[in-house]
């Protein structure tokens, strides 16, 4: 089985600007994972109408290198995603289970803190609704530590780890 699916590496922090603290507990709750780039504005729309942004910035300055694109052409149902969060030790390990959505209903909000330089998602109905482009996700383990960094592209195909997550998922 290990051999039919891909093992990513898939970061939750648009812009690095994005609380993590936010973002893990929202993944959590909701049971979704979100396309880089999908999260709001105009590099939302982008990934929505097909264009990407490979060559469009966001709000970190930085086109996509084709990671928007990646997670809606070669992601896959089944495939395994670690979920690393900046500054935190534990990951997620999780397993796709759904095809793209393009606008996931979230029930929450993102609201950009000038004091913080921090996007901050919550419950709290100030800001705009909160509708990523997304999948649904199977959390298989939310307390995972790896052996080694994970890549720090925003989505990648894990190469040296794929072997320990492998072993502790006993594939």
């Amino acid at each position: 089985m290990a051999s039919r699916i891909n093992f990513w590496v898939l970061r939750q922090n648009y812009g690095e600007i994005t609380n993590q603290t936010d973002m893990k507990k929202m993944i959590r709750s909701q049971q979704i994972v979100t396309c880089p780039w999908g999260g709001w504005g105009i590099p939302r729309q982008n990934v929505v109408d097909g264009i990407y942004n490979e060559n469009k910035a966001d709000i970190s300055r930085r086109p996509s290198g084709g990671q928007d694109r990646k997670f809606v052409e070669e992601m896959r149902v089944g495939d395994i995603v670690l979920i690393p969060f900046k500054g935190k030790k534990e990951c997620i390990i999780a397993r796709i289970a759904s095809d793209v959505e393009y606008a996931i209903n979230t029930g929450l909000y993102w609201k950009e803190y000038q004091d913080e330089s921090k996007i901050r998602i919550s419950d709290v109905a100030e800001g705009t609704p909160f509708r990523p482009v997304g999948r649904y996700i199977e959390i298989i383990d939310d307390k995972y530590v790896p052996k080694s960094a994970p890549n720090r592209n925003t989505l990648s195909k894990m190469k040296k780890m794929k072997n320990d997550v492998i072993l502790s998922l006993g594939l």
